[in-house]
């Protein structure tokens, strides 16, 4: 089956109309010719639901002579016009390909969106797995229960649980470090970076839980929040207050410091 490419463009998803050309095995000019004239027949009519952007947006791409040549985004819609003129086994499998390509990115997207939905109330999960953690410690379960248990309890989230040594994950401190972010009592700044990372609302395939101890549980990060949280700071201009419901927090950056000490790795705990 031909493989499609969805084209994200402003807030739609679209195929370019040289792909679907290529599926559907017609020559680009003529898909063209196809495309305005039924642009045409939906401007007469008139109708908003009909209107020929929701179908088909005129777009334009550089051939290998650096010429600007003109082209078609087709949405879904624009695809089921397209593909409600083919017959045969080339229609057929035309059809297949773009429903799928567009099925799975609806679920992708919807998948993300539950996901992001959830992360808000991380916090508040986490202090209720807490609990759960400390009856297990009183019944004796092993290592391996807990780690059952928690990679059943943040499954729903999409958020994986994983062993702390050998991985790229990172605390909100060794975050705060890395951006230069401190406290006024000269350390790395965490829960400034756990406010910041909550503005940004990070999807959950940047977050991962790491038992320690018997009963406690660490949030740890990947480098996609780390820059994102710096992103958040550069946007921002530097600011030296960070807002977090009835709160700000005060923070200082690396340069204002009057000791660079406080730049090394010792402070790597979260408070």
């Amino acid at each position: 089956m031909y493989e499609l490419t969805i084209i994200k463009e402003n807030g739609g998803a679209y195929i370019d109309s040289r792909e679907v050309a290529e599926a559907i095995g017609k020559p680009h000019r003529h898909l063209l010719r196809d495309i305005r004239g039924y642009c045409s027949v939906m401007e007469k009519i008139g109708k908003p639901n009909f209107g020929r952007t929701s179908f088909f947006i005129e777009s334009t791409y550089t051939d290998e002579w650096n010429r600007q040549k003109p082209c078609f985004l087709i949405s879904k819609m624009g695809c089921e016009v397209c593909a409600n003129k083919l017959i045969g086994e080339k229609g057929v499998m035309f059809t297949v390909a773009y429903v799928s390509k567009f099925n799975e990115m609806e679920q992708r997207e919807r998948a993300e969106l539950e996901a992001k939905a959830a992360t808000p109330q991380l916090k508040v999960f986490n202090t209720a797995v807490k609990n759960v953690l400390a009856g297990y410690t009183n019944t004796y379960a092993s290592g391996d229960e807990i780690m059952d248990f928690l990679r059943g309890a943040y499954k729903p989230f999409g958020i994986d649980v994983i062993e702390e040594s050998g991985t790229h994950y990172l605390t909100v401190t060794s975050i705060a470090r890395r951006v230069g972010i401190y406290s006024d009592t000269g350390r790395p700044h965490g829960h400034a970076v756990s406010a910041i990372i909550e503005k940004l609302n990070i999807a959950p395939e940047h977050i991962a839980i790491v038992p320690y101890g018997m009963v406690g549980i660490s949030t740890r990060y990947d480098d996609y929040v780390l820059e994102a949280v710096r992103g958040w700071i550069e946007d921002n201009n530097l600011p030296y207050h960070v807002p977090h419901l009835n709160f700000e927090y005060h923070i200082n950056y690396c340069y204002q410091l009057s000791l660079c000490g406080f730049c090394d790795d010792e402070y790597d705990d979260e408070f």
